[in-house]
């Protein structure tokens, strides 16, 4: 029963999108489930206003019971001869076997297999509840009936609690939360020029083997210690080793151990695994590694790679 209007509910709600976009539709598959359904769309694009008036349409259509019928035609052929707006995967239809199609009254024509109600009203509510970009198509979740009206009143509770935490309510909370964003990504950009800044007066140490990079900091984005690291041991002819720390709110503190990888005698996992012993964890290829140290044994943890590379 579930699936019967939840599939006659995804074809309406398709057919609102092609009156909307001015194009036909692609469908590669349903998927109906517990938790809800997925109609997985082949489309370049399509953006999320779109999606939320073809659900608007839906319930309007469904307010106004619209009729849903099913014929029957020898083959594909003779169906889109009848019907030359008609929807279908053509790769799922065998073109010379028999194709059902179901027409919602003044709205949408789709071959489809699988039962429909006889009447949109039966479909009581729509709600689409996600839409996200997989590759080249779109997956839109929504749910159906009973199902929907609960999960509309969960969203809408979960709302509430948004706004609550952002001191904003119903009418301003998405400028609230663009201005939240607009601010986060400024911090970010603000951080990163902070970071780089302190990453570039590290001091090198240098003896006759090796030029050491070595700092321990608070509060950076952690890949910049990746992206300093991957800069500074790139050049093929330097002798550049680079340890770096940042230390955060965490109980963890992330490292970054790397050298050129042209470089000798220096295998950067087996020390970064052999000094931080129990107080770490991490890894990586012998001259780039990746990893964490309990904050209270960083220094030490450093301490002892850098005696034991530059003796």
């Amino acid at each position: 029963m579930h699936d019967r209007l939840a599939h006659t509910a995804e074809h309406a709600f398709i057919g609102s999108l092609q009156k909307l976009l001015g194009q036909t539709l692609r469908v590669r598959k349903v998927e109906h489930k517990g938790s809800g359904n997925t109609a997985f769309i082949v489309i370049p694009q399509l953006d999320l206003d779109t999606v939320l008036k073809a659900e608007s349409e839906v319930n309007l259509l469904i307010t106004e019971g619209r009729k849903v019928v099913a014929r029957t035609f020898p083959s594909l052929e003779k169906a889109k001869k009848n019907i030359p707006n008609l929807r279908a995967n053509e790769e799922r239809i065998a073109a010379a076997g028999e194709v059902r199609v179901v027409e919602i009254e003044n709205h949408d024509v789709a071959a489809c297999a699988m039962d429909h109600a006889s009447n949109l009203q039966e479909c009581d509510f729509f709600l689409v509840t996600r839409l996200s970009k997989s590759g080249s198509e779109y997956e839109v979740d929504f749910a159906v009936g009973r199902q929907a009206k609960e999960t509309a009143v969960t969203l809408a509770a979960k709302l509430m609690r948004v706004c609550s935490e952002l001191g904003a309510n119903i009418n301003t909370v998405e400028n609230t939360a663009k201005k939240l964003r607009s601010e986060n990504e400024s911090n970010a950009r603000k951080l990163k020029a902070l970071g780089r800044e302190k990453l570039s007066g590290i001091k090198p140490v240098t003896n006759d083997r090796v030029t050491l990079l070595k700092g321990v900091f608070e509060n950076l984005a952690d890949d910049q210690l990746q992206e300093f690291a991957g800069d500074k041991i790139a050049d093929a002819n330097n002798n550049t080793v680079v340890l770096v720390a940042n230390v955060g709110s965490g109980e963890m503190a992330n490292v970054v151990f790397a050298r050129n990888e042209k470089m000798k005698g220096i295998d950067c996992n087996k020390l970064f695994k052999q000094f931080a012993g129990p107080d770490g964890r991490g890894g990586g290829k012998p001259h780039f590694v990746t990893g964490v140290i309990k904050k209270e044994a960083v220094s030490s943890v450093l301490d002892r790679i850098v005696n034991e590379i530059m003796r």
